[in-house]
């Protein structure tokens, strides 16, 4: 006997759902009444094995996800969480569990004695209604991207291109951006962070000079505007910070003024971009190359992978660009031994893309060989953290060494920033002629533009059960069984795939 579960959506909604049994599964929308008009997401459950409840997070894990459901039987009730409907509500195993538990005063002990949980594999699809058109296989509630590119499938610029229209659609009235946005409740988050923001304001602008597009740059201007308004601050001796409620960082203040650089009117912002480069000096260190927060005191030091390689990247932006206030390249060149030496001690994935992009813009100006060669070292030593085989199709691709959690997890906006970084490395291999090194970045970021494109919103058959569509297409998931979307997601994919269309040129600049 095959048990199938149904959900019948209108523009997302779901207007009825439940299991059935024996149903074929052409017949499955007449025989739920569904409509033209309507979508009809089946899982035909199968496989259903055991799980001991006090052992489920080892079987039930977050890659499962989307992949597997679970069956809670406790006392004389049946609840099944087939995993489309746990991808449609952004249901992990462990909140389902606990909150079936929890609606019934009962404990994992209870469930044990007087129940008990089994897995299941399901296939996915969705079926049309009326005959229109045939059924569609889904993988965790999306279709899947293929390994490879069709020929005339160019994927940087279609990553590019869904980003940048999802950035205009939903780009407010006075220039702002959701930071965080919650798809299966249509709802945004509270959450904020000044750094994340900041980022869609740089890959926006970028985006508007790559094609010469006043629409895509008119945007840029009003976001950088709108973020500058909400957190740029005179901090005193002449410095800038950008400040949030938990202070003021490094990073955060290097992004704002590499935004302003790079914007279709830095004339308009030529004060806060004085005032950010003192503040971005004030911080440099003779030890450890920079301090990551101006205040509060007690947090200088955290986040120093990331901030120190986001000053490092202002620093020779400004320097290329004759900016007042920038650093010589003797400087950044000193920084950078002493930034080197710290990470060669302490290895984290997260220095890599920044200083990558720093020590490739400082090559571009001088030709020095050692800027290169450590592009290539940390690029080489980041390779294996990209995973790709034994892995479930839809994961491909992505980065995350599960021998080091610490790391952190797997993310989109990894994924994005870590092909940032790539990109520049795969351009001065090609540059210097170093064709081996050409060929592995080359299909490391092939790779990696198939996980991107996976996250991304792409039509219909991933948004199937989303009813405010426009506030998701073109942005990116957080993982393929996790919708979250957050514009640092969007903006370092955004930024990859305009690196990978605009190269990087030895001359300086791009092209």
């Amino acid at each position: 006997m095959r048990t199938l579960w149904y959900c019948v959506r209108r523009n997302g909604v779901a207007k009825r759902r439940g299991w059935t049994t024996d149903v074929p599964l052409d017949d499955v929308p007449l025989r739920v009444g569904a409509g033209r008009g309507d979508t009809v997401e089946v899982c035909t459950a199968s496989e259903f094995r055991p799980v001991a409840p006090a052992r489920y997070a080892r079987v039930l894990r977050e890659r499962d996800r989307g992949v597997l459901g679970v069956e809670i039987r406790y006392q004389a009730e049946v609840a099944r969480f087939a995993p489309t409907r746990m991808i449609a509500a952004n249901l992990g195993f462990k909140r389902a569990i606990e909150k079936y538990l929890r609606e019934r005063n009962a404990s994992l002990d209870d469930l044990a004695a007087s129940g008990g949980l089994r897995a299941f594999s399901a296939r996915q699809f969705l079926l049309p209604v009326n005959g229109d058109g045939g059924n569609t296989e889904l993988v965790r509630g999306s279709t899947l991207v293929d390994p490879a590119p069709e020929i005339d499938e160019n994927r940087a610029a279609e990553l590019a291109g869904g980003i940048g229209r999802w950035m205009l659609r939903n780009l407010s009235a006075d220039g702002g951006l959701p930071y965080k946005y919650w798809p299966s409740r249509g709802v945004e988050s509270p959450a904020d962070n000044a750094i994340r923001r900041f980022l869609a304001s740089l890959s926006l602008a970028r985006l508007g000079e790559h094609y010469g597009d006043a629409e895509i740059r008119a945007a840029a201007r009003r976001n950088l505007r709108f973020n500058l308004t909400r957190y740029f601050r005179n901090i005193g001796a002449g410095r800038g910070a950008i400040v949030e409620r938990t202070g003021a960082k490094l990073g955060a203040a290097a992004l704002a003024a590499l935004c302003i650089l790079e914007s279709p009117t830095p004339d308009e912002f030529m004060n806060e971009l004085a005032m950010l480069t003192a503040g971005v000096n004030s911080l440099a260190d003779d030890e450890v190359g920079f301090r990551t927060f101006f205040f509060p005191p007690q947090r200088d030091g955290e986040n120093w992978n990331f901030y120190s390689g986001e000053a490092l990247l202002f620093w020779a932006e400004a320097t290329r660009r004759g900016a007042m206030g920038a650093p010589s390249l003797e400087r950044c060149a000193a920084t950078f031994a002493r930034c080197r030496e710290r990470h060669l001690g302490a290895r984290n994935p997260a220095f890599v893309p920044w200083h990558a992009q720093a020590c490739a813009s400082l090559y571009t100006q001088t030709g020095r060989r050692e800027f290169a060669d450590f592009v290539f070292e940390i690029s080489d030593w980041l390779l294996p953290m990209q995973q790709w085989d034994r892995l479930a199709p839809d994961l491909r691709g992505r980065f995350y060494d599960p021998r080091r959690p610490e790391f952190g997890p797997p993310h989109a906006a990894s994924t994005g920033a870590y092909l940032e970084g790539l990109a520049d490395a795969l351009t001065l291999a090609r540059t210097l002629g170093d064709g081996v090194r050409a060929d592995a970045y080359q299909r490391v970021v092939d790779r990696g533009l198939r996980s991107l494109r996976q996250l991304q919103f792409r039509g219909p058959h991933d948004t199937f059960y989303i009813s405010k569509k426009d506030r998701v297409l073109g942005a990116l998931r957080t993982e393929t069984y996790d919708n979250t979307v957050r514009v640092d997601s969007a903006a370092h994919a955004l930024a990859a795939a305009v690196k990978l269309l605009r190269p990087l040129q030895s001359s300086g600049g791009r092209t």
